[in-house]
């Protein structure tokens, strides 16, 4: 029989026996503690690149554990754990996509993540723009199988609706962040942390933009987490765009929200010599 597990999952282990080298020996069953059951957080999630940090979808499943028994151990070691993804609920037969999640029972998929995931012509190969459901499932690993004709041990699937987008590289290696207290507070000289909100650049907007939580405060903008560039401007109508220069005042925001903040420069780099900000609610 064709073995059709990739080689990340070539070694999980099986539900039902283990077969020892020598023909006359006892078999070992194996026994699973209980059904694993995977859990999506959404059922769908919004792709922005501008978010391509944040959390687009969390799976969870209880760990299980296995039994041994005709040998001469009982338990087996904890398995490790792999989540699956495919086109179609029954299309698992080549996986299209694997992660491997370690020993623990959850994992966190930021947007950029599941988008690249999704869009890997080695993934699911989706196409920028189009709506799609994938599937995810759960394996359990466990020791290493060379038999090509094992069953593994997973969950049903579980279906996400998404619409993939398509990457968009910036104009030039330029990071932008908002930094004061309408954000994260100030960063300290030239730290090589940025504790600002960073901004990602949208190809379609030719600007650098987040959606994000804001707090009424203070703020500019600095270039690659450091002081030697940085944006300020007079204090203006935030939703009617303000226009910044180098080394200028600090704006304010006046009160608290969720925001959609634009940011278009002129220049790049050290020559950066102007720009304009919008923030929206």
């Amino acid at each position: 029989m064709k073995n059709w597990l990739t080689p990340l999952v070539a070694g999980l282990f099986v539900v039902g026996t283990l077969v020892s080298c020598d023909k006359d020996e006892t078999k070992a069953t194996i026994t699973p503690s209980a059904t694993l059951t995977a859990t999506a957080s959404v059922s769908s999630v919004t792709l922005l690149q501008a978010n391509s940090a944040q959390s687009a979808v969390t799976y969870t499943w209880a760990p299980i554990s296995f039994t041994m028994s005709n040998s001469d151990q009982t338990t087996a070691p904890e398995p490790n754990y792999y989540i699956q993804f495919a086109k179609s609920a029954d299309g698992f037969g080549y996986p299209l996509a694997e992660v491997n999640v370690g020993t623990n029972a959850s994992k966190i998929f930021t947007v950029g993540e599941l988008n690249s995931l999704l869009l890997s012509p080695t993934g699911i190969n989706a196409a920028p723009d189009a709506p799609i459901t994938v599937y995810a499932r759960v394996v359990a690993g466990l020791g290493v199988s060379t038999s090509p004709d094992k069953h593994t041990f997973v969950s049903e699937p579980v279906a996400l609706a998404a619409t993939p987008y398509e990457v968009c590289v910036p104009p030039n290696e330029d990071s932008w962040a908002l930094v004061g207290p309408a954000g994260a507070g100030w960063p300290s000289g030239d730290a090589v942390t940025e504790t600002g909100i960073q901004l990602t650049w949208n190809c379609d907007h030719n600007a650098y933009e987040a959606r994000t939580a804001l707090n009424a405060g203070a703020f500019k903008f600095r270039l690659n987490k450091a002081w030697a560039t940085n944006l300020g401007g007079p204090s203006g109508d935030l939703t009617q765009g303000v226009t910044l220069a180098p080394n200028g005042a600090d704006l304010v925001l006046p009160a608290a929200g969720t925001y959609t903040i634009k940011l278009t420069v002129t220049g790049s780099g050290a020559s950066t010599t102007a720009g304009v900000v919008t923030i929206t609610p």
